[in-house]
């Protein structure tokens, strides 16, 4: 269970957040949503650990945790961000291999076996030889999704995972954070698109910008 209480962040002398509380189960689904400008990708940058906040708590499993800190070394919560952030000079297998052989997590062996089990869990088998400028952007996002797994986080957040997406592609993501669900992962998202959050989530939080 992660919970937040009282975050807030300046940026730029600007308050981005202020006193932001909740409280995410294991095994559930939470949307936050809000207009551009609300923070929400400060917001999922601070639970990832890639920023830091500057007043409030955050709990996992009811014991402090400071993800720039912590998440560094404990990689609990993994991250998918709207770039993707795929290395272009390498494969989609080696992409999603990469971070657990430099972790020393798995062997090289080890770590190619569960980089071709995840790119099989998401259809993308016949995909595990092809580079980035060859994927389509569904693809991209489940190549970001499977190289995340592939350092086996308790929570996984994304940032605007169906942005840019056709319909199509926004139901093919939305079956599959339900699979992962279905695995007990604890899930995380950001999205400005209420269907796609009514589809998929088991809480709303509703972000607003601060006047």
């Amino acid at each position: 269970m992660l919970t937040l209480t009282n975050i807030s962040k300046q940026i730029d002398q600007r308050q981005i957040l202020k006193a932001v509380s909740l409280t995410v189960k294991d095994g559930e689904t939470l949307c936050i949503v809000g207009p551009s400008g609300a923070g929400k990708t400060t917001l999922l940058r601070i639970i990832t650990g890639l920023i830091d906040y500057d007043q409030g708590q955050i709990q996992l499993n009811q014991r402090e945790f400071r993800p720039s800190r912590d998440n560094l070394q404990q990689g609990v919560i993994g991250g998918v961000f709207q770039d993707f952030r795929l290395f272009p000079h390498l494969t989609t297998l080696e992409n999603v291999m990469l971070a657990p052989k430099l972790t020393g997590l798995l062997s090289a062996d080890e770590a190619r076996q569960q980089a071709t089990e995840l790119l099989t869990q998401l259809g993308l088998e016949q995909q595990a030889q092809q580079y980035t400028f060859q994927l389509s952007g569904g693809q991209k996002q489940r190549v970001s999704i499977a190289r995340a797994l592939a350092l086996k986080p308790q929570i996984l957040c994304y940032d605007e995972p169906t942005s840019a997406l056709d319909p199509n592609l926004r139901d093919s993501v939305s079956q599959l954070l339900l699979q992962l669900k279905q695995t007990g992962m604890t899930q995380i998202v950001v999205t400005h698109d209420l269907t796609f959050a009514e589809q998929i989530a088991a809480q709303t939080y509703h972000l607003a910008p601060l006047q």
